[in-house]
């Protein structure tokens, strides 16, 4: 019966009383009405008899929380009391008719009733189908042979293998089931046949007897007897009840007469106060019981079945795993009560583990095999070969289902690889499936596939080492470092970054050996750490940093930026960036017209400071993925906005998109670029980037020579227009540097740049021209400022000869001006030894 079929309304009308008690007070009613009380009584009495009745019902209701069964998604007891009433009022209304009584009071009142009623039991059903079909929606339950087949479709849903009874097996053991059948097919029938299949945990021996009585089911002179579910069953008592009712619905006696019930009540306490130990359980067990009640039992049982001429087949699954009583007093019935002709047991259990509960305080007989096994059918080991295939297959399949692509599961192939020498049978692959792949394939989960797949193996299997994981990032994140104390171990000697992590590995993961394999392939630091001589390990653990840029594009654990949501199974802003770069890049492919470029690029750049410097850093992942005929345009268009892009850090959200731009331009043809840069030779805001561009590019020589002839043309241009690079269009600390190290690269006289500074300098820009002649140390006592000697001689500030008196006019207006102004006094009167500290920058926007 499917789950649909067993929760439906039907199915919980048979199972109580709810007709029958309708019914009867429906009779009930119908008497009353007969007798006609109401007849002798005042109608107001009767009116507000019924209000107060009303008023306590609904009072009841709501102290007892009743109403709130309307809520649930399942046939409920509101369900049966509406089921109830309406065949109340629907019955009492039919008599009411026939009874000429269809314009009265009564009837119609019952009929309102009878209508709300059936209302009220249609919303509920469609309210309840509705919820079950929506849950169905959310979950797949799926078979493992048609997922190991291929047949099951990719869904966004959740996926669940059924753990239920299956009549194949995927590793072909079908000399085993052919053995087991014969055994039972040709066992003896003059007295009580037990069979044992035995075989460790997880070897298959439900599958085995499950297509044993797959093939028994064709058999006409065998029946199986079904719905004997030894695990299920409480006290010894109800153990033989179980049993001997199991029987008799095998037998088509579906009846128990009060003979045979206390007949079997009386054998039961017998046979349940044996004493456990001595000789009066060996004679139990040797058929010496000589009691009238167990022998009237006993031939009444053994009449029903040679009647029948057929033989009956007991399955006793996992024998070795139920209570000790419950194995005990099994197998007293097996000498005893039910040692009876064309009866078997098959009894499926773990040969070692039995032995253990028989030999335990010498309550049987421990040579239990001979007395009571007549056969034993051990179950061999399948090759590590078959069951690999078959475990790799599945979950190769179950990744399909949900969604993993091809090239995503060449990349999952080490993954899966390590998992499935770690699984044990069938019934755990299912548990894995189930418990591990549903969350680390499911549609939601954008970080690394492979790593999430064995971070929740090892929390399946080892929630201790999860747990040392998740707590000691320190010694297992490589790369992004995002604490202090991890960029520490990062960075510090090499000596003592692998005794740390020597010393935490060799200490820690020590009872953990099992799954090394397993975190060397989500942890650089420990592949590196067990691939040498743990013990002379030199120079040290060191990671190859060249794979940075792709564990980073990839969300690997190691990662600092993705470490912690592997735990939390949330999103932090470093997940967040990594999915809007990757969209953004798909969104520039698929746009037509560069007007689509340039309107999803200002979309993608909108962010603040912060949030641009991560998805610049993040584009680096993504450039190659990038169509060439986009790459000009998404250059021109990041060149032409990095002046927005902050200088801060190292290496700096400028830095990086220079680069970024570096990497595009690669990636196109030199036509392209040429003309892209010819765009750009009266950009006087940009001398400065475009200079350090092109000394980014200059190990690429059909590049270097474009960027280099794009820089030149702009500084002559500069020069021939006189353009101001210090006014508020063209401004930027350092911008100038741009020009001054053209005019020294091409060995120009120094008076070039004299002869432009005083072509330019005015009481509006003096601060911003000796502010570039400045260093700028950081340390812990603040931000420094120093103007230097070699920064004055190379502008040649010596010759500019209306600095002076500019300087006279321009009386500092704000605390960034004062503080040139002081770093040039202190300069000129050779009072210059050390640079001047702050505890904020000067804002070069305030000059």
């Amino acid at each position: 019966m499917n789950d649909s079929k067993k929760h439906s309304l039907w199915s919980r009308l048979k199972n109580t009383n709810t007709v029958l008690i309708a019914l009867i007070v429906t009779l009930l009613i119908i008497i009353i009405d007969y007798i006609n009380p109401t007849g002798k009584v005042k109608v107001s009495l009767v009116i507000a008899i019924g209000i107060i009745t009303t008023l306590i019902a609904l009072w009841l209701m709501y102290t007892t929380n009743f109403y709130k069964l309307i809520k649930l998604h399942s046939i409920n007891t509101l369900d049966m009391l509406l089921i109830a009433v309406s065949i109340i009022t629907s019955s009492y209304d039919i008599y009411l008719f026939f009874m000429n009584q269809g314009n009265t009071w009564k009837y119609k009142l019952t009929l309102c009733v009878f209508i709300i009623t059936i209302i009220s039991l249609i919303i509920r059903l469609i309210y309840v189908n509705k919820s079950i079909n929506n849950l169905h929606n959310t979950e797949t339950v799926v078979d493992l042979r048609d997922l190991y087949e291929g047949k099951i479709k990719k869904t966004d849903s959740l996926v669940i293998l059924e753990d239920q009874a299956v009549n194949y097996d995927l590793l072909n053991r079908d000399m085993i089931v052919s053995v087991l059948y014969d055994a039972i097919d040709t066992a003896y029938s003059s007295g009580t046949y037990v069979i044992g299949l035995e075989g460790e945990w997880g070897t298959g021996k439900t599958t085995i007897a499950n297509l044993v009585k797959y093939r028994l089911n064709n058999n006409k002179n065998i029946c199986v007897v079904e719905n004997f579910d030894f695990w299920t069953i409480g006290s010894s008592a109800a153990l033989l009840q179980s049993m001997y009712d199991s029987l008799l619905r095998a037998l088509n006696v579906n009846y128990n007469s009060i003979r045979m019930n206390k007949l079997l009540k009386r054998t039961s306490k017998f046979v349940i106060n044996i004493p456990t130990a001595g000789k009066i359980f060996n004679e139990v067990i040797n058929e010496n019981i000589s009691q009238d009640d167990v022998n009237q039992l006993h031939e009444e049982l053994e009449e029903l079945i040679l009647s029948s001429n057929k033989k009956y087949v007991f399955f006793v699954d996992d024998l070795d795993r139920a209570s000790k009583s419950q194995v005990l007093f099994l197998l007293k019935m097996l000498g005893t009560l039910f040692s009876l002709p064309n009866l078997v047991f098959v009894l499926l259990y773990d040969k070692t583990r039995m032995k253990k509960i028989i030999q335990e305080k010498d309550e049987i007989n421990p040579a239990f095999e001979e007395k009571i096994i007549n056969q034993e059918i051990r179950v061999p080991e399948v090759s590590d070969e078959v069951v690999n295939r078959v475990y790799k297959k599945s979950l190769n399949e179950a990744a399909k289902v949900y969604g993993i692509s091809d090239n995503e599961l060449q990349d999952l192939e080490p993954a899966i690889e390590l998992i499935v020498k770690q699984i044990e049978s069938i019934r755990e692959l299912k548990r894995i499936i189930n418990s591990v792949v549903s969350i680390a394939f499911i549609k939601d989960n954008d970080l690394n596939k492979s790593d999430s797949l064995l971070l929740e193996y090892i929390y399946f299997e080892e929630p201790s080492l999860y747990k040392l994981i998740e707590n000691n990032g320190l010694y297992f994140i490589s790369q992004d470092f995002t604490l202090r104390e991890q960029l520490l171990l990062g960075i510090q000697d090499e000596t003592k970054n692998t005794n740390r992590l020597k010393n935490f590995y060799d200490k820690e993961l020590a009872e953990y050996k099992k799954y090394i394999p397993l975190l060397e392939e989500m942890f650089p630091y420990v592949k590196r750490y067990y691939s040498h001589d743990r013990y002379n390990l030199y120079p040290g653990i060191t990671t190859d940093k060249s794979k940075d840029g792709s564990r980073r594009k990839q969300r690997r654990i190691c990662s600092g930026y993705y470490f912690d949501l592997y735990f939390s199974l949330t999103r932090n802003d470093y997940l967040k960036i990594n999915l809007q770069v990757k969209k953004f890049v798909e969104e520039i492919n698929m746009a037509i017209t560069e007007t689509e470029v340039t309107r999803i690029y200002q979309k993608f750049v909108n962010s603040s400071e912060e949030e641009l410097a991560l998805k610049v850093a993040d584009l680096r992942l993504y450039i190659d993925e990038i169509n060439k005929d986009k790459t000009i345009i998404l250059c021109s268009l990041l060149l032409s906005d990095v002046k927005k892009i902050s200088k801060d850090g190292w290496p700096s959200s400028r830095v990086q998109a220079l680069f970024r731009c570096k990497e595009l331009l690669k990636n196109s043809t030199p036509k392209n670029v040429a003309k892209m840069l010819r765009s750009f030779n009266r950009s006087y805001d940009l001398v400065g980037n475009i200079d350090m561009l092109d000394r980014y590019v200059k190990n690429i020589d059909w590049l270097h020579n474009l960027t280099t002839k794009c820089w030149h043309e702009i500084c002559q241009n500069i020069l021939s227009d006189q353009a101001d690079l210090y006014n508020d269009k063209n401004y930027e600390d350092d911008n100038a540097w741009g020009l001054y190290r053209y005019i020294k690269q091409q060995k120009l006289p120094s008076k070039y740049i004299s002869d432009y500074l005083n072509s330019i300098i005015s009481d509006k820009n003096v601060y911003r021209i000796l502010f570039d002649a400045m260093s700028k140390p950081i340390g812990n006592r603040g931000f420094g400022y120093q103007l230097t000697k070699e920064y004055f001689d190379a502008m040649d500030l010596a010759h500019v000869s209306k600095l002076k008196l500019v300087l006279e006019k321009a009386v500092p207006g704000n605390i960034s001006q004062k503080r040139v102004n002081d770093a040039y006094q202190k300069f000129i009167s050779n009072d210059n030894k050390e640079a001047a500290y702050y505890s904020d920058p000067i804002n070069p926007n305030d000059l």
